[in-house]
C-alpha cells in the first residue's frame, strides 16, 4: 500500500509542477510596505490574502510581497500586536505588479485578547521584546503538522512539550494531558484569550510519561481551526497569572474579525511495514468571520473520526482451554492457529475516537474610535472514545488475570472496554475600554468538564453467570440465594459506572496605565483582582457496576470444580471488571473559592535596560494564603544582542480533584490484578495510614539566556532554567503488604459493596524535586533559493528531573514491610519517563503556489517501569529520530497537500531487561510486555503506530 501511495504522490507532484508555469501567466504580484502612523517601518507584520490562503511577513524594512496572485479583486489584511488591523481591497492585473502600502495606528485597548503575549502585562508588539522566553506559533504552522490534535501539534512544534500516547491506562486512553519541561500537566497554566482554562475532571492514576495523580487541561477540546496562534511562555509566572504556572504558561489566541468562510478536509491512515494498515482518520473543520455592524462574530467547527490502531502481538500463552496455544513468530504474528481465540487478543494502541468541537469569538466596539467594546468567546465539545484494559481470560493468558470470566457469558474470555462520553464547554466575556488614561478589562468565564464512565465487554463477577433479569443468581452478603439480602439484579455485559464533573467560575478586573514617575520612560502599571469558585463532583454508577453480589468467583469452586462442596473458597470480586463503578460511599459534591490580587510594574530604565517586577497574593478557602513575586530583566546592548533573566517564586494549590477524588480501580501490579483504593486524605481510610491534609506546592524559578540576531534573517536564542519545587503533590505508592491489608481490614476499610481491597493510595505532599535544563532555538530565512524562499527552524531542549527529598513513612507502617512513601515506579515516572533530550529541525520552502515542508524530530533516551508496575521493572529505552514531509500546491481557492509522518516507520525500543523480579515472578521484560503481547515501550513520547500518510485540502468557500 505504501508503494502505491508513494507512486501517486510522485505523479501528483509532477502534475502540480507542470501546471505552475501555465497558471503563473494568469497571475500578478502584490507588494508594498507597512509602517506606523509616523512612517516608521514595522517588521514581522502578518499580511494575508485569506481567500487564497496566502500569508507573508514583513521584513525589518516593513516590506512584503505576494507572487502569482490571480487577476481580480482581493481583500488583503495586515495585523500586528498592539495595532489596529486593516483590510484593504486590492485589484490585481495579470502580468503586472500592484503596490499597496499600509499605515497602522496603535490599538487604544491595551488588554485586547488578540494582543495578549504571555510573559508581560505591558504592551509589546513581538515576543522578542520580552524579558522572558516566549514561543509564538501561528495558524499556518499549526496547519502543517499532519494532525488536528492540538496537543500533538504543540509537541511537534515545541521540544519543551511532551504529549505521550497512552494505552491500557483506563480513561487516560481517551483524555491525554501534555507536560511542559518535564513537570506534571497541572504545573502548566493554560489560557484561552488570556483567561484561565478549566482542567479536566479526570485524575491520571497511572498514565505514562508523567507523575500519577495529576489533572491537566485537555487541549483537544478546542478546534485547531479556531486558533490564530499559540503562545508558550517557558518561565515560571505564578506572580503574574496565579496558581499552576510553575512550569510556564500556554495561551491559545482565537481568530477574530471578518474573514471569508473556509473548510479544511484531512484524511489519513497508518501504513506500517509489519502491521495491517489501520487508524483511518477523517477530519473536517472550518470557520467563518461575520461582520456585525462595527463588530464581528467568528464561528468555528470541527468533526473528527479516528479509527483504532493495534500494535499488540499475538498471545503465545493462551490456549482457551484446549491445552494448545497458537504458534507465534518473532514479529508477534500467528504462524499456526490452534485454538478459537481471535488474535491479537489484547489491544496496544490508539482507541476509537469521535469528536465534535465548536468555538465562537465575538467582539463589538461600542464607539467609532474603538476605545471600548464588549466581547465574548466560548465553545462546546463532545467526545466518544474507547480504551481497553487487560484481557480477562476464561482459562489462562498472558495478563495473569483469571477467575474473572464466567464461561456461560464469555466462553473464550473477553477484553473489557472503556466507552466514555466526555463533554466540555466554556464561555467567557466582558467589557473592555479606556477611561482617564486607564485601560480596563472587566469580565468573567465559566468552564465545565464531565467524564461519564461507560463500560462495555465487561461483567460483575459477584453477580454470577446469570444475565436473565427474571432469574438473578447473586446470593448477597450471606451467600445464600433466595434470602432477603439478595441484590435481585442480573449480571450485565455493559455498565454505566459513574461520572466525574469539574467546573470553574472566574470573574476579574484588570487595569493598566502608563505612569510618568520621573524616570526616563513611562512606567506601565497593571493591577488586577479576581474571584474563582471551583466545584468537583463524583456521581455513583448503576448498582450493578459497584455492588458485591456475594457470588463466589469462577475459580472459587475448589479442587473438585463443583460449587457448594467443602473445598469451595470464599473469594468474591465485586464491581464491574476493568473499572469498579463509583459507589455511593465515593459520591461527593465539593467546592472551594479563591480570591487574588496582583500588581505589575514594567519600564525601560535606559534605552538598553528593561525591568519588570510583579507580586501576587492569593487566598484559598481550603488551605490558606500565598504570596509570590517575580523580577525579570532584559538588557539589549545592541540591535543584534539581547540578554534576559528572571527570578520568581511560585506555587500550585492542591487540585480540587486531588482533595476529593475517591475510587477503587483495578490495577495490575507485578503481574497480579489488584483492587486498589484511592482515598482522599480527609477520609478514615487515608488517615488510618498516616495521610496529612494537603498544602500547596511552592517553587523557586530561575532563568537566564540571550537572543542573538546577526542579520535580519537569522535569530538564535538560548535559555537556562532551574525549578525547585517543595511539597510536590502526587499519589503515593501502592501500600499492599499483607500487614498493611490487615490494618485496613481491622479498621473496617473495604471496597465497593464491602469487597476487600488489595492496596491503598492517597495524595501526599511528600517529596521535593529539582528540574533544570536548557532551551535553544534558531531561525534562518533564505529569501532566494531557486526563485523561492526557504525557512529553517531548529529547537532543542534538555531537561533533567531529580527527586531531592522524600518524607519518611508514617509510623503506622513500622514493621509492615512497606518500602517507602513512593515506590520505584513513581520515582522513575518523575525523573526518567520523559526524554532527556528533544529536538526538531524544520525546513519550509515556498515558490509561487508551491510549498513544501521537511521536519526531523529527535527523542532522547528515557526509562520506565510501566506497565509492569514492579520494583525491578526498570527498562531503559534508546533515542530515536523521526522524519516528516509535506508537499502542497495552492490553486485559486483550494490548497492541496499530501504528507507523511514518521516516514521511515520508526518505533521505540522493545523492553529487553532480563532482571528477575520476585514479586512479578518473571523478568522485567516479561512484566513490561505482558508476556510478549505489549511489544513497544509504553511511555514512548511519539507512540508506536508507525508511518502515517495523509492528504489535506484547505478550501475557500467563496470569494
Amino acid at each position: 500500500m505504501a508503494k502505491r501511495i508513494s507512486l501517486l504522490t510522485c505523479c501528483a507532484v509532477l502534475a502540480l509542477i507542470a501546471a505552475t508555469s501555465r497558471l503563473a501567466a494568469q497571475a500578478g504580484v502584490i507588494r508594498g510596505r507597512v509602517t506606523d502612523s509616523t512612517g516608521a517601518a514595522l517588521g514581522r507584520v502578518s499580511v494575508t490574502i485569506e481567500a487564497l490562503g496566502a500569508r507573508a511577513t514583513t521584513d525589518d524594512q516593513g516590506n512584503y510581497e505576494f507572487r502569482s496572485v490571480p487577476a481580480g479583486s482581493h481583500s488583503v489584511r495586515v495585523r500586528l500586536l498592539g495595532y489596529v488591523p486593516l483590510v484593504v481591497r486590492v485589484s490585481v492585473t495579470a502580468g503586472q505588479p500592484t503596490r499597496q502600502d499600509f499605515a497602522l495606528r496603535t490599538q487604544p485597548i491595551a488588554l485586547s485578547p488578540i494582543d495578549v503575549v504571555v510573559g508581560s502585562r505591558a504592551r509589546h508588539t513581538a515576543s522578542e521584546e520580552l524579558a522572558v522566553p516566549v514561543d509564538v506559533y501561528g495558524a499556518e504552522q499549526l496547519l502543517q503538522q499532519g494532525t488536528t490534535e492540538t496537543g500533538q501539534i504543540l509537541q511537534a512544534l515545541s521540544p519543551s512539550i511532551n504529549f505521550p500516547r497512552q494505552s491500557v491506562t483506563d480513561a487516560g486512553d481517551i483524555v491525554r494531558p501534555f507536560t511542559l519541561r518535564g513537570l506534571s500537566p497541572d504545573q502548566t497554566l493554560v489560557l484561552v484569550n488570556g483567561w484561565r482554562q478549566h482542567q479536566t475532571a479526570l485524575v491520571n492514576n497511572f498514565t505514562y510519561g508523567m507523575g500519577a495523580g495529576s489533572s491537566g487541561v485537555d487541549l483537544n477540546t478546542i478546534p485547531q481551526s479556531a486558533i490564530d496562534r499559540i503562545e508558550v511562555l517557558r518561565d515560571g509566572a505564578s506572580a503574574q497569572y496565579g496558581s499552576d504556572a510553575i512550569a510556564g504558561v500556554v495561551n491559545l489566541v482565537l481568530k477574530e474579525g471578518q474573514f471569508t468562510p473556509y473548510a479544511n478536509v484531512e484524511a489519513g491512515r497508518y501504513a506500517p511495514d509489519n502491521y495491517p494498515a489501520d487508524g483511518t482518520t477523517t477530519d473536517v473543520n472550518g470557520g467563518w468571520g461575520l461582520k456585525l455592524g462595527r463588530g464581528s462574530l467568528a464561528l468555528f467547527g470541527e468533526f473528527l473520526d479516528r479509527e483504532p490502531t493495534n500494535r499488540a502481538y499475538a498471545d503465545a500463552i493462551e490456549d482457551a482451554g484446549t491445552g494448545v496455544a497458537d504458534s507465534v513468530n518473532s514479529l508477534g504474528q500467528v504462524v499456526i492457529k490452534r485454538n478459537p481465540v481471535a488474535q491479537p487478543n489484547h489491544h496496544w494502541g490508539d482507541g476509537l475516537e469521535k469528536d465534535v468541537m465548536t468555538m465562537g469569538n465575538f467582539r463589538m466596539p461600542l464607539n467609532e474610535a474603538r476605545t471600548s467594546e464588549l466581547y465574548t468567546f466560548g465553545g462546546y465539545s463532545f467526545r466518544r472514545g474507547t480504551g481497553n484494559g487487560f484481557r480477562r481470560c476464561a482459562v489462562d493468558c498472558a495478563s495473569f488475570i483469571t477467575g474473572r470470566a464466567w464461561p456461560e457469558i464469555y466462553p473464550l474470555g473477553y477484553l473489557p472496554e472503556f466507552h466514555p462520553d466526555v463533554t466540555d464547554y466554556s464561555v467567557g466575556g466582558g467589557f473592555r475600554g479606556a477611561t482617564h488614561g486607564w485601560s480596563v478589562d472587566l469580565g468573567a468565564s465559566f468552564g465545565h468538564n464531565d467524564f461519564k464512565y461507560n463500560l462495555r465487554n465487561t461483567l460483575n463477577v459477584s453477580l454470577g453467570p446469570c444475565l436473565d433479569p427474571a432469574a438473578p443468581c447473586a446470593p448477597g452478603p450471606d451467600g445464600i440465594l433466595g434470602t432477603a439480602d439478595d441484590p435481585g439484579i442480573p449480571n450485565k455485559t455493559a455498565f454505566y459506572a459513574g461520572q466525574l464533573t469539574r467546573e470553574e467560575f472566574v470573574t476579574g478586573i484588570n487595569v493598566a496605565k502608563a505612569l510618568d514617575l520621573g524616570l526616563r520612560a513611562p512606567v506601565n502599571l497593571a493591577l488586577g483582582a479576581s474571584f474563582r469558585r471551583e466545584r468537583y463532583q463524583l456521581l455513583r454508577g448503576e448498582t450493578g457496576s459497584w455492588i458485591n453480589g456475594g457470588h463466589l468467583s469462577p475459580d472459587s469452586a475448589g479442587a473438585d470444580g463443583i460449587w457448594g462442596t467443602a473445598d469451595d473458597d470464599s473469594l468474591t470480586r465485586g464491581g464491574s471488571q476493568v473499572f469498579p463503578g463509583i459507589a455511593p460511599s465515593d459520591e461527593s459534591n465539593s467546592h472551594r473559592t479563591n480570591v487574588a490580587a496582583y500588581a505589575d510594574l514594567e519600564t525601560q530604565l535606559t534605552p538598553e535596560f528593561l525591568a519588570d517586577v510583579a507580586g501576587r497574593f492569593e487566598h484559598y478557602s481550603d488551605f490558606g494564603s500565598r504570596m509570590t513575586g517575580k523580577l525579570a530583566l532584559r538588557y539589549q546592548p545592541s540591535r543584534q544582542v539581547t540578554l534576559r533573566g528572571a527570578a520568581s517564586t511560585g506555587f500550585r494549590a492542591p487540585g480540587i480533584s486531588q482533595e476529593y477524588f475517591s475510587k477503587v480501580v483495578t490495577n495490575v501490579l507485578a503481574g497480579k490484578a489488584v483492587q486498589v483504593g484511592i482515598f482522599p486524605v480527609s477520609t478514615h481510610a487515608a488517615r488510618v495510614l498516616g495521610a496529612k491534609p494537603l498544602r500547596d506546592e511552592t517553587s523557586v524559578n530561575l532563568s537566564g539566556g540571550f537572543a542573538y540576531s546577526p542579520t535580519s534573517n537569522v535569530t538564535l536564542t538560548a535559555d537556562y532554567f532551574y525549578i525547585k519545587i517543595d511539597h510536590r503533590i502526587m499519589l503515593s505508592g501502592t501500600f499492599s503488604q499483607d500487614s498493611t491489608l490487615l490494618i485496613l481490614a481491622d479498621s473496617g476499610i473495604t471496597g465497593p459493596g464491602g469487597s476487600s481491597i488489595g492496596g491503598l493510595q492517597y495524595f501526599t505532599n511528600g517529596l521535593d524535586t529539582r528540574t533544570q535544563g536548557v532551551d535553544v532555538t534558531a531561525n534562518l530565512r533564505v529569501p532566494q533559493v531557486g526563485g523561492g524562499t526557504l525557512d529553517w527552524t531548529a529547537a532543542v531542549n534538555w531537561t533533567k528531573n531529580e527527586v531531592t527529598r522524600v518524607d519518611p513513612l508514617p509510623p503506622i507502617f513500622n514493621g509492615t514491610g512497606e518500602t517507602g512513601l513512593i515506590d520505584t515506579v513513581t520515582w522513575i515516572g518523575i525523573t526518567e519517563e520523559r526524554p532527556d533530550w528533544r529536538g526538531t529541525l524544520t525546513g519550509q520552502y515556498s515558490l509561487n503556489r508551491f510549498h513544501a515542508l521537511a521536519r526531523g524530530s529527535y527523542y532522547g533516551k528515557f526509562s520506565s517501569a510501566q506497565p509492569g508496575f514492579c520494583n525491578l521493572c526498570r527498562e531503559r529505552y534508546g533515542a530515536k529520530s523521526l522524519f516528516d514531509a509535506e508537499l502542497g500546491y495552492r490553486f485559486d481557492q483550494v490548497d492541496l497537500s499530501i504528507g507523511v509522518r514518521n516516514l521511515f516507520d520508526t518505533y521505540p525500543d522493545q523492553p529487553s531487561s532480563t532482571v528477575f523480579d520476585p514479586d512479578c515472578v518473571a523478568t522485567s521484560k516479561d512484566c513490561n510486555t505482558n508476556s510478549g503481547v505489549f511489544p513497544w515501550a509504553a511511555a514512548s513520547p511519539f507512540g508506536y503506530n508507525g508511518r502515517y500518510l495523509y492528504a489535506r485540502a484547505s478550501i475557500v468557500l467563496n470569494r
